[in-house]
């Protein structure tokens, strides 16, 4: 299995959904909104493996919450139940959980939180 080959299945589709997409962290100082998304965990459950994808919407504080909640909308509307085949590889997608994290809890940011289930299969 090969982790950053869904990585990079991931990045090309939340590029399609907004420009600023980053993997693991952004860069110093990024301008908001901005997507951070995270390929975790693996699970071996014979004869698939099953990956979690963490994605963070942030937005600065003091901004409405429209935005990165709307970006969470188009991100899980083509995000939820969605496969990808390869030559290499079959992802199904299913959304484990969405939760809103304010601007009281951070002070600095407030965010979006959404994670996936990947069950992958791997030639």
């Amino acid at each position: 299995m090969n982790i950053n080959a869904v990585a990079d299945q991931v990045l090309g589709y939340l590029a399609t959904k907004y420009s600023r997409v980053y993997r693991n962290k952004p860069p110093l100082n990024p301008t908001f909104p901005y997507i951070i998304y995270k390929v975790d965990t693996v699970l071996d459950t014979v004869p698939s493996k099953d990956i979690y994808l963490i994605i963070n919407i942030f937005e600065k504080a003091e901004a409405s919450v429209r935005v990165i909640e709307s970006l969470a909308d188009s991100i899980d509307d083509g995000l939820e139940q969605k496969v990808i085949n390869t030559s290499t590889m079959c992802l199904h997608f299913g959304l484990e959980q969405r939760q809103p994290v304010s601007a009281d809890e951070l002070t600095s940011a407030q965010v979006v939180n959404l994670r996936y289930v990947i069950r992958g299969y791997f030639s």
